[in-house]
């Protein structure tokens, strides 16, 4: 004689009629925004620490136009400065102090430097420590322009990069996490709001 089957087995969070559902509620949708904010830092950090990194062979204090007569330029003094020539059309230039009437050694760079923008193709030429930082710098005259920036800083180059790719890196995989974790307690987890109770078939109870 066969037997008859029992009662179906009731989920595991519904223990018994008036039983407390067991599930964790769901995350506030904060989370959600969270991990949203997270992956946009990791864009928003990326380009910002580019632009940073970049900004030591970007930046230009003036350009000098070679004509034969000095021009006036002012630069800061907290580090070596470079002269970028035209990489097709180089001109030969001097610097003097104005402020004590020396003569600026100019000196090599250490190493190949280039960039380009909109005005052209440019190689740093010479270093230079700037003194008091005002500057008469004359280019020979019929030559093309000459720029005048900040040294780069090599150490700092690389550093720069690093940080460029770790921090969005660090930010981004945090943010997928976050968003992760959230979708998952979202869907497992019971609505937000008053506790309900739930009866042996795992419905709740009014």
């Amino acid at each position: 004689m066969s037997v008859p089957p029992g009662p179906p087995t009731p989920p595991p969070y519904a223990a018994g009629p008036g039983a407390p559902d067991p599930r964790r509620p769901r995350p506030s949708g904060w989370w959600f925004a969270m991990g949203g904010a997270l992956l946009v830092a990791a864009v928003a950090s990326g380009i910002g620490l580019l632009v940073w990194t970049l900004s030591g062979f970007l930046d230009t204090d003036a350009t000098v136009p070679g004509d034969g007569r000095p021009h006036l330029v002012t630069v800061d003094d907290d580090r070596d400065r470079v002269l970028w020539l035209r990489t097709d059309d180089p001109t030969a230039c001097r610097a003097v102090d104005a402020t004590t009437g020396q003569e600026v050694r100019l000196g090599p760079v250490g190493g190949t430097f280039e960039k380009s923008d909109g005005s052209g193709e440019w190689t740093a030429d010479s270093r230079f420590r700037p003194g008091s930082g005002e500057l008469e710098v004359t280019c020979a005259a019929g030559g093309a322009p000459v720029q005048v920036g900040p040294a780069p800083d090599v150490r700092g180059f690389v550093g720069g990069i690093v940080a460029t790719v770790a921090v969005p890196l660090v930010l981004g995989l945090a943010g997928l996490v976050v968003l992760l974790v959230t979708a998952v307690r979202w869907g497992t987890g019971r609505p937000r709001g008053p506790t309900r109770t739930l009866a042996r078939t795992g419905g709740p109870v009014p």
